[in-house]
């Protein structure tokens, strides 16, 4: 489980980009960015907040190689 600045920070990203289902990507590439991989909580997030199903998020992140759903440290 992420904490709440996560989701904050998630928002501020968001409302960057615009609540809308064709901001998807860059919106995941800002919160790879921010964290240096994609937590599934905040994907499923940001699928609710820009009106895509959880399965249609998926299938985009994990289209692409360079998105990691695995921490790094």
């Amino acid at each position: 489980m992420v904490e709440q600045s996560y989701y904050e920070k998630a928002d501020a990203i968001i409302e960057e980009h615009g609540a809308k289902p064709s901001a998807l990507i860059p919106i995941i590439q800002d919160i790879q960015s921010e964290y240096r991989y994609l937590p599934p909580e905040l994907l499923s997030y940001v699928a609710d907040k820009i009106g895509i199903t959880e399965a249609k998020a998926y299938g985009v992140a994990t289209f692409y190689e360079n998105f990691s759903f695995e921490r790094t440290d």
